[in-house]
């Protein structure tokens, strides 16, 4: 079809008026060509191919084709649409059209690059091994490069210069370059040294008090690391710092068989004395500290038998007793793990007191079932401490 003759026969005489109004009615034209192209992929095309996918038994199609995908494919097949076009167009200044829509076609490839590199990424994710070790650092790395690459072409191509020629001037701002890209740099090398020395994964629960971060990894990119605190707040760190300073990684006690308990009371050492005959005789009732009492007994009578002066003797006294009844009472819980350290230890005394440390781990990790069996424990440690005459010390006034 020749616009130019259409017009003539309008009766148009005006030459000037006739191809502008021809090279008008042609871009519009390539206009409408583009657009449909695009409506076509992302519309149609796209949908007959989610569709598609959607009942496929297999779930990577689903993950790397989506919306966007399609959106952006169309927008690359638009542009070369458009040239095929202006091809038809006689005019001495086409080239600056063809340059503008050179840089569209390398700016929607480098899109579309950037739509496949997600879709891999989901992939990837859909896999058990992404906690552990996670490549969105390394794609985001890859992103970057295609869009320098990108940004190099399109300025190559207004400039009319070699993409060497370009990357030999661009040597000149290496040092701007590393400034303006020093976050994304040290985060690169933070991302490879994070993921090779396994030292973070998202889901592990790590604790940075310099930046206040206490709670779980939700995010780990290219410049910064998302910590969901307890608080339910949000706190970003720089990935580099996590490599620059020293944080702590709860994820081996989550991996354990146990979380550990590592709580003191205090005893008044003015409560602390040798037991009495009564005494022992009370305590040897317990199922728990029979066996010991009669045992201990045993051992020091024979020692004692040595042993005249009273001041060379030993005897039991109650916070060895007390001592011994929570070792055998921690062993006895189903809540301890017993196949890891478990004792109870006295610390050195100081104004508070004598310092009994219960050293255990739970069975269970489980934040509030360990808050719950910590907190069981030391009820019944605090209420059972009087049967055997101690007291536990506090600043208050003495008893009655």
């Amino acid at each position: 079809m020749d616009i130019t003759q259409i017009l003539h026969d309008w009766g148009l005489q005006s030459e000037r008026l006739i191809d502008f109004l021809s090279t008008l009615i042609t871009l519009a034209i390539i206009a409408l060509c583009a657009w449909l192209s695009y409506f076509l992929v992302k519309k149609w095309i796209g949908r007959f191919i989610l569709w598609m996918v959607h009942r496929t038994r297999f779930r990577w199609d689903s993950l790397m084709f989506d919306r966007t995908f399609f959106s952006r494919l169309g927008l690359l097949v638009a542009p070369n649409v458009v040239l095929v076009g202006l091809s038809w167009i006689k005019w001495e200044k086409m080239y600056l059209v063809e340059r503008f829509v050179g840089a569209w076609i390398v700016l929607a490839a480098v899109m579309l690059i950037m739509a496949v590199l997600n879709g891999l990424e989901r992939i990837y994710q859909s896999y058990p091994i992404s906690k552990d070790r996670p490549i969105k650092v390394f794609v985001q790395s890859v992103m970057i490069f295609f869009w320098c690459a990108g940004l190099i072409v399109i300025v190559g191509i207004f400039t009319r210069e070699s993409v060497s020629t370009l990357l030999a001037g661009l040597t000149a701002f290496a040092a701007v370059l590393m400034l303006i890209f020093k976050d994304s740099i040290m985060g690169f090398v933070a991302g490879i040294q994070l993921g090779a020395n396994n030292m973070v994964s998202i889901g592990d629960w790590i604790t940075l008090s310099d930046a206040g971060a206490d709670g779980t990894v939700i995010d780990i990119n290219l410049t910064s690391v998302k910590v969901r605190n307890w608080d339910m707040t949000i706190t970003t760190i720089p990935t580099y710092k996590l490599v620059s300073d020293s944080f702590i990684n709860w994820r081996g006690m989550e991996e354990s068989q146990g979380r550990r308990i590592k709580r003191s009371i205090y005893i008044d050492v003015t409560s602390i004395h040798y037991l009495t005959p009564e005494e022992i005789d009370a305590l040897a009732q317990s199922d728990l500290l029979k066996d010991y009492i009669r045992n201990k007994q045993a051992e020091l009578q024979a020692y004692n038998a040595q042993h005249e002066n009273p001041l060379d003797q030993i005897r039991m006294t109650n916070v060895g007793a007390f001592r011994e009844y929570l070792e055998l009472w921690l062993a006895h819980r189903p809540d301890i793990n017993t196949q890891m350290t478990h004792m109870v230890r006295q610390l050195q005394p100081g104004p508070t007191g004598l310092p009994l440390e219960i050293y255990c781990f739970s069975a269970q990790q489980e934040w509030v079932r360990y808050e719950q069996i910590q907190s069981d424990i030391f009820d019944h440690i605090l209420a059972i401490v009087g049967q055997f005459n101690l007291r536990i010390f506090q600043y208050s006034d003495a008893p009655d």
